[in-house]
């Protein structure tokens, strides 16, 4: 008997309890009924199949390089929380406590005209804060001026120490040199003025808990490590935590946030995570919610922003991103006043000798995932990579956006983990799309996944070798201005119910060479795979709607069921392809208990039905042989 795969698609019944529902304004609510909860796709495995395709995905020289300059050895600072040796720090009667001379110094009690750090060039300071208490109601707290200089701060176990400001753009704490944070105690920073923790240089962190709030940046240096530690930003008016190069090329020894094992959660009106190389994350737990203030075109000058942001149609208090082919005219839309994304990287800003703005795009900027936990609530993107890539290697992801999900300018790369998109703009975008593995959950107001670059380099691109992806999406559900390719896995498509869009969408054909395959549509602009693919397809159009929720089923001429979905929308074009069919058999769909049609597999495509207009169903296109498909066939 041939093995088989029964993909039981009944009702989405492992009710996520979205943690991450309930952006601003209600946005992110799904309210189209599909992105409310999601089965994992292991669950649907029956029979003698498992649909499991095993890929050794290699790592790329950039990955590598990525990993490398990531990884900064921070055992020594691990170790070093010894108060042995430190002198006594006592609150000066007048102004603040001027540190002038190297050394370590013990700080408890309170400080209330903050703390200056002026050691000499190259100088270093190591303050064990046991029970202190630093303020400064009209400046910065605890601050250094010497961009050469060393401090540690050791947060002493079992204290709780806190350091506060006020004033005219002041930062709370502002190191012009390297700061580094350890210890097993607790700091708590509020800046009323600018940012909580600012590093001219590196900010490292490990082992402490750090709690901060800030009307600017939570935690802001020239790049950040931390690990093994806890890091909270209550609120922040920018990033919480923000990586800014100040070279004025790419390179990756700056401009990057390396997170292992950490527990970050952030609230923030900016985004989550910055950087402006790359992002590095290993391990650890992610809760971020970034939420955006909306903004009428009259504002435009105000924000520097341009025609093309605006884009987000309001309706009550509620806003709902556009296509923009849709926008009639900018003024009648809304548009975001800053970025707000849950995790960024990409893209050099800086200022030149003659005060003129310039953007660095030539770079491999990266978002590098290689495992956590992340609950992602976002007005904007939810991970992006602006001119760079995204890979995802691991991690359970728990995703809710008004934008896209996970995004990247080049390529998004998902070799792994658990990802479930509630709700999204577009669920998964790049330029270049690979799925090699993972279990993915997606549901999108426009498109499920989609290959699009504005790049003139890019030829986009989709190909999924293995994984178990379930895609529900009211515009099309996968959407390529290059080819499809899919080689392995599992992949389910709910696609859109209007004739404007498909289950399949590519500029230049659909492969489908391996996998179980199965996706539903609307028969407006039906595309089914070309004949160059490698397993065959059947295509099925209906007479009349097949309703939602029907149980469609594969069986073979001796009653055997080879695959079934159940239908999350009502639908008149069903494709399906999977390993069993064999060129000479017979079979059968069935809606229900109610049969559909039959066919004999003659060719790579063969055809049940056909439209409302009496148009026979589209055959694929020609073959074209090498990287060059042919078209699908249009229905």
């Amino acid at each position: 008997m041939k093995g088989k795969l029964k993909l039981l698609f009944v009702s989405l019944v492992t009710a996520l309890a979205l943690a991450v529902a309930g952006c601003a304004n209600s946005k992110n609510s799904g309210a189209s009924g599909y992105g409310d909860s999601f089965t994992n796709p292991g669950d649907y495995l029956g029979g003698g199949g498992t649909g499991e395709t095993a890929n050794a995905v290699e790592t790329t020289a950039e990955e590598s390089a990525v990993t490398e300059a990531a990884n900064v050895d921070l055992e020594t600072l691990s170790g070093d929380t010894s108060t042995s040796g430190a002198a006594d720090a006592e609150a000066a009667a007048e102004g603040p406590l001027v540190i002038s001379e190297e050394g370590d110094y013990v700080l408890s009690g309170d400080y209330p005209n903050g703390v200056q750090i002026t050691v000499a060039k190259k100088g270093s300071v190591h303050l064990y804060l046991n029970g202190a208490n630093i303020s400064c109601s009209d400046g910065k707290a605890l601050y250094s001026d010497n961009k050469l200089n060393e401090c540690v701060i050791t947060l002493v176990e079992g204290t709780t120490n806190v350091i506060s400001n006020a004033g005219d753009d002041v930062n709370a704490v502002h190191i012009k040199g390297n700061l580094s944070i350890n210890g097993k105690g607790k700091l708590v920073v509020k800046s009323e003025s600018k940012s909580a923790i600012k590093a001219s240089a590196a900010l490292q962190i490990v082992d402490a808990e750090i709690e901060v709030s800030a009307v600017n940046h939570g935690l802001t240096a020239l790049y950040v490590v931390a690990k093994d530690c806890k890091i909270t930003v209550r609120s922040a008016g920018k990033d919480g935590i923000q990586a800014e190069t100040e070279a004025t090329e790419f390179t990756l020894d700056d401009g990057f946030v390396s997170l292992v094992n950490v527990d970050y959660t952030s609230a923030t009106d900016g985004d989550g995570i910055q950087a402006d190389t790359f992002v590095y994350v290993n391990g650890g737990t992610y809760n971020i919610t970034a939420t955006g203030k909306f903004v009428s075109y009259s504002e435009k000058s105000t924000y520097e922003l341009e025609d093309d942001d605006y884009r987000w149609q309001k309706s009550g208090s509620t806003y709902k991103k556009m296509a923009s082919d849709e926008v009639r005219s900018p003024s009648g839309y809304y548009a975001l006043a800053q970025g707000c994304k849950g995790i960024k990287a990409g893209e050099i800003e800086y200022t030149d000798d003659d005060g003129n703005e310039v953007t660095v795009t030539d770079g491999d900027y990266y978002i590098l995932i290689e495992n956590g936990t992340f609950t992602i609530n976002s007005t904007d993107d939810a991970i992006h990579a602006n001119s760079g890539n995204v890979t995802i290697n691991g991690g359970t992801f728990t995703i809710a956006t008004s934008d896209d999900g996970i995004s990247s300018d080049y390529l998004t790369k998902i070799n792994g983990g658990d990802i479930t998109i509630t709700t999204s703009y577009e669920g998964i975008e790049g330029g270049y799309v690979e799925i090699n593995g993972g279990n993915i959950n997606l549901y999108a107001t426009d498109d499920g996944i989609n290959a699009a670059s504005d790049y003139a380099s890019v030829t986009e691109h989709i190909i999924i070798t293995g994984g178990y992806i379930v895609v529900i999406a009211d515009g099309d559900g996968i959407d390529s201005n290059g080819n499809i390719q899919i080689e392995g896995g599992i992949v389910v498509v709910h696609g859109p119910t209007s004739g404007d869009n498909a289950a399949l969408d590519a500029d230049k054909g659909v492969l489908v060479n391996g996998g179980y395959f199965f996706a539903t549509g609307s028969l407006g602009m039906v595309e089914t795979p070309s004949t160059n693919s490698k397993q065959y397809v059947v295509s099925v159009a209906t007479s009349s709607a097949v309703a939602a929720n029907t149980t469609v089923s594969l069986k073979d001429s001796s009653g055997e069921e080879l695959m079934s979905v159940t239908t999350k929308k009502q639908c008149q074009s069903i494709i399906i392809s999977c390993p069993e069919m064999e060129k000479g058999s017979t079979y059968t769909v069935y809606g229900g208990t109610s049969q559909i049609g039959s066919f004999t597999v003659s060719g790579i495509i063969s055809t049940v039905g056909s439209t409302n207009s009496g148009m026979p169903g589209g055959m694929g296109g020609p073959g074209m042989g090498g990287n060059n498909f042919g078209p699908g066939g249009r229905r």
